[in-house]
Formats: C-alpha cells, structure tokens, sequence
C-alpha cells in the first residue's frame, strides 16, 4: 500500500479539490494530512469532506515546516511506499501503481514523476522543460515532482533533514547515495500559484541561489520569504 503524505497550511481553496482527485486515482492508498497550524478553515473543510472520502485518512498535527510534517506524516505511515505530494498539484490516473511497478519491477528504492504546470504560459513551459531535463541528468527532485520512497530506505537514511527550505533536494542527495531514484513516465501538474505571487523572474533567481547556497551549506533567511510558500 502507498501512504501519501501532504502537509499542508492553510489551504482552505485546495483541499476540498484535492481530496476529490485523489479518489481518481486507481490503486489502494491511505492518506495523512499533517496540518502545521492552519489559522484558515483548512481543518473545518477536511472534516466537512472527511464523511465522502472513501479512502482512508489520518488527520495530524505538528509544528510549522514542511520537512518536519512530512516526517511526522511518515512516522504514522503503515504503507511500504511513502508519496509525499502537495495539496496544489494533482497526479494522472494510473500513477499509483507506475510506483509500485518502479519499486518492485525495476529496483527502484524511489523517485518522482515529470513536473507540469496548470497554466499554458510560456515561461512556466520552460520552467518545467529544464526542471525535468535537469533530473534526468541529476537524478535530484524538487518536491513538486512528487518524490515517492520506500518507507524502509526513508526511515534508514533519516527522513528529512529539518532545513528552512530545500529539504526535498537533500532527501534526494541522500537517497542517491544508497539506490536508485527514477522519473516516472507520468504527469504532475503543479498549481504556479507561487511564481504570480512572488513575480516568475524573482522566484527563479530565488531558487537559482537558494541552490548555490544550499551547495555550500547556508541557507540565507532572506529566501525564505520568496521560496517557502507555508
């Protein structure tokens, strides 16, 4: 079974829709919401679409941060698979079961899927164009690919580092050193709610030196407010 795991902070306009696409979605699967202290109507619309959820769902609470939800989420996980997947985006039909068949038919121990955005524009398209090019050269996800892991390699090389941001590329470092992580032939579609808020070009500089930064150890707090969006 796959356990996904979404952490999510006030999200009171997605996640009614998302937990409507994610009864899609073939394949058996529980679902663990980690809610970081939403101050919205986040938790009132999980309980008021809790009862016309088929699937089953765990409902969490744990302090702010991405990385640290997602670690709490995963410690309450009872799937052999972990997918850790954003409120915002939303997977093909069949993507479930491509992860099943990348861990147990073809050795992968992870990995995540080929990113796109909701909105035709022609700076996101590229955005996404080099973004996939560059984890088929590097191997390295960023979390709106939809990394997925096995939940015994997870947990042996310590989760997620709890870092103010770039968490999911660390994971992916990590993971590298000890198995294979593979793209999987399917479609994440990511909301570019980010890149209208924050301004396109700004966000990319954001992430071009959050990289730099990231490589060298430092992780500057004058970033967070343009690359972390909870």
């Amino acid at each position: 079974m796959i356990s996904i795991i979404t952490p999510v902070l006030n999200e009171e306009k997605n996640v009614k829709p998302f937990l409507a696409h994610l009864e899609s979605l073939d394949g058996d699967f529980e679902l663990i919401l980690v809610d970081g202290g939403s101050s919205d109507r986040t938790m009132k619309e999980v309980r008021n679409s809790r009862e016309s959820f088929s699937r089953r769902l765990k409902i969490l609470e744990s302090c702010r941060g991405r990385a640290i939800q997602m670690n709490r989420g995963a410690e309450m996980a009872e799937g052999d698979i972990l997918l850790f997947l954003h409120a915002d985006c939303s997977l093909e039909k069949d993507s479930l079961t491509l992860i099943q068949k990348a861990i147990y038919e073809k050795n992968a121990v992870g990995g995540g899927f080929k990113q796109a955005f909701s909105n035709s524009d022609f700076f996101l398209k590229f955005q996404s164009t080099s973004g996939n090019l560059r984890v088929r050269l590097t191997g390295i996800f960023y979390g709106d690919f939809g990394i997925f892991l096995k939940k015994d390699f997870f947990e042996k090389i310590g989760g997620y580092d709890e870092i103010p941001f770039l968490e999911d590329v660390e994971l992916c470092r990590k993971a590298k050193k000890h198995g294979r992580l593979m793209q999987v032939n399917r479609r994440i579609v990511t909301s570019p709610r980010r890149y209208f808020k924050k301004g396109k070009l700004r966000l990319t500089l954001a992430f071009i030196l959050a990289n730099l930064f990231n490589t060298a150890g430092w992780r500057p707090g004058f970033l967070r407010k343009y690359i972390v969006d909870m």
